[in-house]
């Protein structure tokens, strides 16, 4: 199933100490780089939730949000550690100092910050269960908006590998007819200039003219690449750098043709095809 990279889910649910809200979100990345923003009460919790993902997610730059609206009775609980606050915001004017910037902590920022807020007389377990259930109805969610997302892209990178595989077509009916107007070409040259030649070394001439204008292994490869990257989209893993490999190639035979190319028709056919090539690649950044 072809996904793309980026994402978004929110789930929300009620526990015994209040409400728990949890948010999956995504953006392109090389490899996998996830990050949990998250209670300090919870903190005991991430091993588990970040293998969870690891498990469903292979690349992108993964962001999980997870916040506790307690209860009033619950808020009781909760304490404020001065000490810890007084250190963070002395670190904070030392970075603003070493930036030379003026950047503002605000009360609540500060509050979120990991050790200022303690949760005395509760502990994960309380909501393990709770926060595991709603992890995995937002990471399901997730992924079923990264699947849809995906499967937009393919549509359009099967388009364009369609007007492709089109172009691909017209430059191997082109070539005899190119192949023909260089010899027409070449022979009008002679008659023009009105002297003997070599039957022989003429024929020698086209057959080296018609060598360089050879693009039947360009052509064959072309078509063999389209061919495979429409077969990679229907893989059950992730195939974005399979695709970025194949593009590549794609692009390597395109520029091969229309180096060769002594057509007008070939060389614009050459040029269309790197305009489709840079629109794939563009969006197989984009695919898991």
């Amino acid at each position: 199933m072809l996904r793309s990279m980026t994402g978004f889910s929110r789930e929300t649910t009620t526990t015994e100490i209040g409400q728990l809200s949890l948010e999956v979100r995504s953006v392109n990345h090389r490899y996998l780089d996830p990050t949990f923003k998250m209670p300090e009460l919870l903190r005991a919790l991430e091993p588990e939730l970040r293998e969870t993902l690891q498990k469903n997610v292979s690349r992108g730059k993964v962001e999980v949000a997870i916040r506790i609206d307690f209860d009033e009775a619950e808020s009781a609980h909760l304490s404020f550690n001065e000490s810890a606050a007084k250190e963070l915001i002395a670190i904070h004017g030392k970075a603003n100092h070493l930036l030379g910037t003026s950047t503002q902590l605000s009360a609540l920022q500060l509050m979120q910050l990991p050790g200022v807020m303690k949760a005395s007389s509760l502990n994960a377990d309380s909501i393990k269960e709770s926060l595991f259930s709603l992890f995995n109805a937002a990471l399901q969610s997730f992924l079923a908006n990264r699947e849809r997302e995906g499967a937009r892209l393919k549509e359009m990178m099967l388009d364009r590998l369609d007007q492709m595989a089109t172009l691909v077509e017209k430059a191997r009916e082109q070539r005899p007819i190119a192949v023909e107007k260089i010899e027409e070409r070449l022979r009008s040259r002679l008659e023009n200039l009105d002297i003997e030649h070599d039957p022989q070394r003429f024929e020698q001439e086209l057959i080296y003219v018609t060598q360089r204008l050879d693009i039947d292994e360009e052509i064959d490869r072309l078509t063999a690449h389209i061919a495979e990257m429409k077969h990679v989209f229907s893989r059950k893993e992730p195939v974005g750098r399979r695709l970025d490999f194949l593009t590549q190639e794609l692009n390597r035979e395109a520029n091969t043709l229309g180096s060769k190319s002594q057509d007008v028709v070939l060389t614009q056919i050459g040029v269309d095809l790197k305009v489709l090539i840079e629109q794939i690649r563009e969006q197989i950044q984009n695919i898991e």
